[in-house]
């Protein structure tokens, strides 16, 4: 397979999301770096990252992430976390459109578990699963 300039390349974690030290400085590409890219914008709070505070999902309200806008602090609005979390997947470079998108929302932990699917420019990824929390 050719990568082109554009394409995403990232450093290859493992399986619990951390760089694979143990393989050395191997890279991913293609669908696994699309993956990979899904993965990080998922986990990254909104205004997290100082050099482009608009990444990533507005977990929490913070500087720059009102609590109208944000998924936990207050009661949970299924669309306000289904349309924050369809658009950090789509804003990943290589993704072309969400396919699936299933929340399911714990009232009595706060937890709130995302199944998601995507069609990339290097074909569909498999179902992945967030789990997350307030």
């Amino acid at each position: 397979m050719t990568i082109l300039i554009n394409d995403p390349v990232v450093l290859l974690e493992d399986a619990t999301g951390d760089i694979d030290r143990a393989s050395g400085s191997r890279f991913a590409s293609g669908l696994q770096a699309v993956l990979q890219g899904v993965r990080a914008r998922l986990a990254l709070f909104r205004g997290e990252w100082f050099l482009d505070l608009d990444l990533g999902v507005p977990w929490l309200a913070r500087d720059g992430v009102p609590a109208s806008a944000a998924i936990f602090g207050q009661k949970f609005n299924e669309l306000r976390a289904r349309n924050a979390i369809d658009a950090a997947i789509r804003a990943t470079p290589g993704v072309l459109e969400v396919t699936t998108l299933l929340l399911a929302f714990n009232a009595a932990t706060r937890a709130l578990i995302v199944t998601w699917q995507a069609s990339t420019t290097f074909g569909d990824t498999a179902l992945d699963t967030l789990a997350t929390g307030a």
